[in-house]
């Protein structure tokens, strides 16, 4: 902190400060004291090298799992296939596939988008220029872990009505994840000619359009929801050190993008 109070200007250094003092960064912090704790203890015997690597592995995952320049890493490797594509400027098509997972019932009972509601809003976008003649939204909620009783299906079709898409317009399609979506999709689209587009959020896109190709479908790909940042020369030193401490919104990101990882290792 001195040497960045020295070397940058105060709102850095206030950014970084508040970055420590939330409870990832509280933990992180907690986590390296204890590691080093350990190792000074271990050069007096006083603990064992399994207890002392195991603390310290602890630290680095968690220093990884939220780090924001790996998180943004992990994003680009999923999205870079789909940073040249504008759905907007698609020719039209007969049918666009909106998965399920961009809205949700929020604590007043509204139905709002929520950290993935560009699906929507692209959904509606795409209605509205006439690009997509007919909508179809996807996802059945799975009841033991869903208390909502709203399947994400007809959240994404109610939200789509308020952004003035009419119901004669949408379909909906169930699915518990996204396996079973596509194959209701592949069973609903057997043989057809249509053609159909496949939207979704773009980290999430290589595993969805993977799972439609094995299900006999061709969809042409419309990203969403990039979660990689715009590409510059380089990082400055504030985001750099901002990086290395652990935050929510990048452990939050970084599980989202290794369950994608670990959809397509276990071909789900």
């Amino acid at each position: 902190m001195i040497v960045l109070g020295v070397t940058q200007d105060r709102n850095v250094v206030e950014k970084i400060a508040t970055s420590l003092a939330m409870p990832a960064g509280m933990l992180w912090i907690l986590m390296l004291t204890l590691c080093i704790q350990l190792w000074r203890q271990k050069k007096q015997n006083h603990v064992g090298r399994p207890g002392v690597i195991g603390a310290t592995c602890c630290f680095l995952l968690y220093s990884i799992a939220g780090n924001g320049i790996i998180a943004d890493q992990m994003a680009t490797a999923l999205e870079v296939d789909f940073l040249s594509i504008n759905p907007l400027d698609e020719p039209p098509m007969d049918f666009v596939v909106v998965l399920g997972g961009g809205g949700g019932m929020g604590a007043n009972g509204r139905l709002q988008g929520n950290g993935s509601g560009d699906r929507l809003i692209l959904a509606a976008q795409l209605y509205h220029q006439k690009t997509a003649k007919r909508l179809i939204c996807t996802g059945q909620r799975i009841a033991s872990m869903n208390a909502s009783n709203v399947d994400p299906a007809d959240s994404s079709r109610e939200i789509l009505m308020k952004l003035g898409v009419p119901e004669s317009a949408i379909e909906t399609v169930g699915g518990r994840n996204t396996s079973g979506e596509m194959q209701n999709l592949g069973s609903r689209f057997k043989d057809s000619k249509e053609r159909i587009g496949l939207l979704t959020s773009a980290w999430h896109l290589p595993r969805a359009l993977r799972l439609a190709n094995r299900n006999g479908l061709q969809p042409v790909p419309l990203p969403a929801d990039f979660r990689s940042a715009p590409k510059t020369e380089g990082f400055t030193v504030g985001q750099i050190v901002e990086s290395m401490i652990p935050n929510g919104f990048a452990l939050g990101a970084t599980w989202s993008f290794a369950k994608e990882y670990l959809g397509m290792l276990v071909g789900r």
